[in-house]
């Protein structure tokens, strides 16, 4: 009696299966790695073969879990329904967890200087990749839900600039613009809404992760009084900080 209590049974991820595009380096890696130490068969998709086959074979012998490579570019609806393809073509007849968190660090340019081509790469990856590739991926992840128990779980990452109001300090400090980013993050906030209307009843839930600084450049680490400076907590995101909350999002514990 209570066993279903135990931390064992709400937060094991143990034995699903993951597709993480941008999972070869930064918050991708980091979600990848939790994945792989928790006993997940993980999935990184991203342009950059090399690094993908580094990282996997990096993750793979930390084990318990595997990892595997899927070399993509999801700069269209054709590139998503591809590696959906792909993925289903090494013997997977469903996901259980698919984490959209290719991305763009940001644009480090005056307000003046936003080409048109940065518009579109951005939006293309930050908002349209996330909704073509998720119902792309949608019949496997309807086929892998027990939805009123364990549902199949699509993770967003946005950021705390899809909430907060304007540039924060660490783009003031270096006489930047990040309102292409942030503006990119508040749509896919809004994209990753309306997909749980109307996905959720089908027994795939769909949350987004908001992180505020997570040092995955070395620029992050010369202006970090500026960043630490905007954080309440005083200092930037871990590994553990993303690992902890894609954990809980791809769990029982989180399930209603």
């Amino acid at each position: 009696m209570g066993d279903n209590l135990l931390i064992a049974n709400l937060f094991s991820i143990k034995d699903k299966t993951a597709l993480i595009t941008g999972g070869a380096t930064g918050i991708g890696k980091m979600i990848a790695k939790a994945f792989v130490k928790n006993g997940v068969k993980v999935y990184i998709a991203s342009r950059n073969k090399k690094k993908l086959e580094e990282t996997a074979d990096e993750l793979t012998k930390m084990g318990p879990g595997v990892c595997y490579v899927i070399e993509a570019n999801l700069t269209s609806k054709e590139a998503c329904e591809k590696l959906t393809a792909e993925f289903e073509k090494l013997g997977n007849e469903k996901l259980d967890i698919l984490v959209n968190n290719a991305g763009m660090v940001g644009c480090s340019v005056p307000l003046t200087d936003f080409s048109e081509k940065v518009w579109d790469d951005m939006y293309n990856l930050h908002v349209k990749s996330v909704f073509y590739l998720t119902m792309a991926c949608l019949p496997l992840l309807e086929r892998a839900s027990n939805k009123l128990i364990d549902p199949s779980r699509v993770i967003i990452t946005g950021s705390i600039l899809g909430i907060g109001n304007g540039d924060p300090k660490f783009s003031q400090s270096r006489e930047v613009c990040a309102l292409l980013y942030s503006s990119s993050k508040h749509a896919v906030h809004s994209v990753a809404k309306n997909l749980a209307v109307h996905i959720t009843p089908k027994g795939v839930n769909v949350n987004i992760l908001a992180p505020g600084v997570v040092p995955v450049k070395d620029i992050f680490y010369q202006h970090m009084d500026a960043i630490v400076s905007d954080i309440p907590q005083g200092r930037a995101g871990k590994e553990e900080d993303i690992a902890g909350a894609a954990i809980y999002l791809s769990s029982r514990a989180s399930s209603w």
